[in-house]
């Protein structure tokens, strides 16, 4: 997802280069940032099997890019440049401060945020599933195999014996599976630390739960597919700009109806 989103922003530098060139070089910035903040979004961290997720809302980072946005697309596509005096900071700050008003992209960027935050949530559930699966294998590693523990080192045996079973492998098709043995490795081997991968174990199966009844609540439409999300961003970002050209004249006498 990290390379998704990476290629997804080559692909947004790419397009405002090619099309939107006015815009290009000052829109960069905006740009780096706001994919930034969907790359730092998907990050989760688990320490000391605490889950530890990003302090991000992509929704604001979302609305900051196409705020950001708009005194780029005034200015360079939507204005008559002549009468426009002031391109100023405080001019442009004063455009950004209108975007609320104005809403020179339509319903785009309140589209774009809702679906990021949805896809994302959903991306964010299925990293700490696979971040809690790698702590809870590390857990019983540590606990079942313990060098200077004899029991653990041959516990740890009977059980890469039971795992290379020819049964278990599927090489043998008509050798029963050695149930009694297994069951004898589970009790002498596993019993006495159920407690301890206990809490584990129930915090993978509840991250797996989480992520089945967010794709169960919420179809692709409403935007958990972060893959497709993140994919058309380019796509949704141009339809903004599009939006804002085919309504250029009204806009335009917005802003100076607001700034005047």
């Amino acid at each position: 997802m990290l390379q998704l989103a990476q290629q997804s922003e080559n692909k947004t530098l790419l397009l405002f280069a090619n099309v939107y060139r006015r815009m290009s070089v000052y829109s960069k910035a905006p740009i780096e940032i706001f994919y930034s903040d969907i790359r730092k979004a998907m990050l989760v961290n688990v320490t000391n099997g605490e889950i530890i997720l990003p302090n991000l809302d992509i929704q604001n980072s979302a609305n900051k890019f196409f705020t950001d946005l708009f005194p780029l697309v005034y200015l360079h596509t939507l204005s008559n440049t002549e009468s426009v005096k002031d391109f100023s900071v405080d001019y442009k700050s004063c455009l950004k401060d209108s975007t609320k008003d104005i809403i020179p992209f339509g319903d785009i960027p309140k589209q774009v945020a809702q679906s990021l935050a949805k896809s994302l949530e959903a991306t964010q559930i299925l990293f700490q599933a696979f971040a809690v699966g790698l702590e809870v294998l590390n857990v019983t590693d540590v606990v079942l195999v313990n060098e200077n523990s004899r029991n653990n080192a041959e516990c740890h045996d009977a059980l890469v014996k039971l795992t290379y079973c020819p049964r278990c492998l599927g090489l043998v098709k008509h050798v029963k599976p050695c149930s009694g043995y297994c069951l004898n490795v589970l009790r002498g081997c596993l019993t006495s630390y159920v407690a301890e991968l206990d809490s584990p174990w129930n915090s993978y199966v509840e991250s797996i739960e989480k992520l089945v009844n967010a794709m169960k609540h919420h179809n692709n439409e409403a935007g958990v597919n972060a893959d497709g999300i993140i994919r058309e961003l380019d796509n949704r970002i141009s339809e903004a700009i599009m939006h804002a050209m085919t309504k250029g004249k009204e806009i335009d006498s917005k802003v100076r109806y607001t700034l005047e």
